[in-house]
């Protein structure tokens, strides 16, 4: 009698494991896959937990080059690669499809230009007028705080930012986006948002940048899908990013 209950819970912790691996398959399951590791990866090398090989490296590195040597800086360029080389190699390589299946294009062009140009002016008046002159937000930003004195560095920075934006949300309204999409319909603006906002409250962003993400990242999710496009979010997401960090700097 053991032996044959041994038998048929084997049997069925087998089917169930092979019934997972087919699913572990399919493009939308690869793609949580694939965002989790990116997310938990770029927690593991960043940090006082960063490797003693990394460190060494990023030594090397700001030897030859100052701004590297900044621990916000080398986590910037941690997450660049991670966010966007990461999902493109597996999308050329696994999923075998053109960036555009993920919003890489400019899709609509027609409908989200000028919804976007309006966007970004409220997102104007919103961010001179009240956060600006937060001071929660005034003691986090600019992240890099040797850039909030101006200068040379300052642009570097803020230009970096937009790379940086741009790789942040090819994964979440990319990748993830539109891999889900396919899968689950609008419910993937809803998927999407909650590891977006995770990563919000884990970075030690103020609280209501936290809950705002809640509105901004389902919004964004339905944006990107009617748009097609991810580049209206990475236009109105960093250039806002942008936008407050020089208002901060030059008030």
């Amino acid at each position: 009698m053991t032996k044959t209950w041994f038998s048929a819970t084997w049997s069925r912790i087998w089917k169930a494991l092979m019934v997972l691996f087919d699913e572990g398959r399919s493009e939308a399951s690869l793609a949580v896959l694939v965002v989790t590791l990116v997310l938990v990866t770029r927690n593991a090398l960043s940090g006082p937990r960063t490797p003693r090989v990394l460190q060494s490296w990023w030594l090397l590195a700001a030897a030859r080059l100052n701004m590297l040597a900044y621990p916000v800086v080398q986590h910037q360029i941690i997450a660049i690669v991670l966010q966007f080389v990461l999902p493109v190699l597996v999308i050329w390589t696994v999923h075998r499809r053109p960036l555009d299946d993920y919003g890489f294009g400019l899709g609509d062009w027609r409908f989200w230009l000028p919804i976007t140009a309006l966007i970004f002016l409220i997102q104007i008046v919103i961010v001179a007028l009240f956060l600006s002159r937060d001071p929660v937000y005034i003691a986090r930003y600019p992240s890099l705080a040797t850039a909030r004195s101006g200068g040379a560095l300052l642009w570097i920075w803020e230009s970096s930012r937009i790379v940086y934006m741009l790789s942040w949300e090819f994964l979440f309204r990319g990748y993830l986006l539109f891999a889900l999409f396919r899968r689950f319909g609008m419910a993937a603006c809803f998927l999407q948002m909650v590891p977006f906002v995770l990563m919000h409250m884990v970075s030690g962003k103020p609280t209501s940048e936290v809950y705002f993400t809640l509105v901004s990242g389902l919004l964004s999710g339905l944006f990107a899908l009617e748009a097609r496009s991810i580049w209206p979010i990475v236009f109105l997401h960093g250039l806002g990013a942008v936008l407050l960090d020089l208002l901060i700097v030059f008030r």
